[in-house]
């Protein structure tokens, strides 16, 4: 299997395989697994544009809001700590992103 864009070369199996292993791994903890996606990518795969980046913000897009409706449903949400966080997180994206943007 070859991803045109990137140029990687990979076994058909690899990419649903390790998909499998980070969600297994990170799911127990609830969490995303992006942190170990990236690794995967550029030290096994090779794909070192910046496009990795873009993935891992892809895939978390899509992971945690999935995770946090497991737990809402579940009815083990903590709504104080989830406001804390949110509250402590959001001024770093808004700024991060402002950063990157306009001077990286």
């Amino acid at each position: 299997m070859e991803f045109a864009v990137s140029g990687v070369q990979v076994s058909p199996l690899v990419p649903p395989l390790v998909a499998f292993a980070i969600s297994f791994l990170t799911s127990m903890g609830g969490v995303s697994g992006a942190f170990l996606l990236l690794p995967f990518q550029m030290s096994v795969l090779g794909f070192t544009s910046p496009a990795v980046s873009a993935t891992n913000q892809v895939f978390n897009i899509v992971a945690i809001p999935s995770g946090v409706v497991h737990y809402i449903r579940e009815g083990r949400m903590v709504w104080p700590l989830t406001w804390v966080v949110i509250i402590g997180t959001l001024p770093g994206v808004l700024i991060g992103a402002f950063v990157r943007i306009a001077y990286l």
